[in-house]
């Protein structure tokens, strides 16, 4: 997968894709699963991942702390939110 890297502080600048990126359940289930994940060790360990999303401009990707998680979206530094169904994958 191509993807741009950019900077969190780009953000708030960008327009996120309305649906879904991911073809099934059980990959949408493994994605909430790495972000549970993701979200600990920033939480605990202060440690950066990388999240690959679907935008309106292309596919991007940050490097980031993530600080919380819900139902709908995940929260970084500076109450930023990306919508879970944008983002492809979390590596950890």
């Amino acid at each position: 997968m191509t993807y741009e890297l950019i900077e969190k502080e780009k953000l708030p600048e960008l327009h996120f894709v309305p649906d879904e990126v991911l073809p099934d359940e059980e990959s949408r289930s493994r994605r909430k699963s790495m972000l549970e994940s993701a979200v600990a060790l920033g939480n605990d360990f202060k440690q950066k991942v990388k999240l690959i999303f679907g935008t309106t401009s292309g596919i991007k990707a940050v490097e980031t702390t993530l600080w919380a998680l819900t139902d709908s979206h995940v929260e970084i530094k500076a109450g930023v939110d990306i919508p879970l169904h944008s983002i492809y994958q979390v590596i950890i």
